[in-house]
């Protein structure tokens, strides 16, 4: 492998915290964080998930998890009901106001994504992001 292709790793990186930190300025109002807005859109996207669904699918620790789910039903931006088949464990709901938070700052993530990609054409955007996906899903 040529020496050039180690430093990709760390270029992925400094563009994923670029558009990290351009996301979490953002978010501060709301007093939350990018993984908790992703949280948040899988939630939304998949009602009456589990707290261990949720970790297992979007890859966080159980223990993180735990606060995430804490602090967004601290917010009123989810709510947890009793799963009935399983009492140990609790269905999560978003709340209209999580629905709120997640329509107001998508405009703002989607513009963000565009300022941190606009040296890509929009075929190379597209391609990038089919890319992630494919790679996200052998994870």
């Amino acid at each position: 492998m040529e020496k050039w292709n180690h430093s990709y790793g760390f270029l992925l990186g400094k563009v994923l915290q670029q558009m990290e930190t351009k996301f979490a300025e953002g978010l501060a109002p709301f007093d939350i964080n990018a993984r908790q807005y992703g949280v948040l859109l899988f939630i939304e996207g998949n009602p009456y998930s589990s707290q261990k669904d949720i970790s297992d699918k979007l890859q966080i620790d159980r223990t993180t998890m735990v606060s995430h789910i804490d602090h967004l039903e601290g917010l009123g931006f989810v709510e947890r009901t009793r799963n009935p088949n399983d009492r140990r464990s609790y269905s999560l709901l978003i709340t209209a106001k999580g629905k709120d938070v997640l329509d107001s700052r998508w405009e703002f993530l989607i513009h963000t994504e565009l300022e941190v990609l606009a040296p890509l054409s929009d075929q190379e955007r597209r391609l990038l992001k089919e890319f992630l996906v494919k790679i996200w899903s052998t994870l």
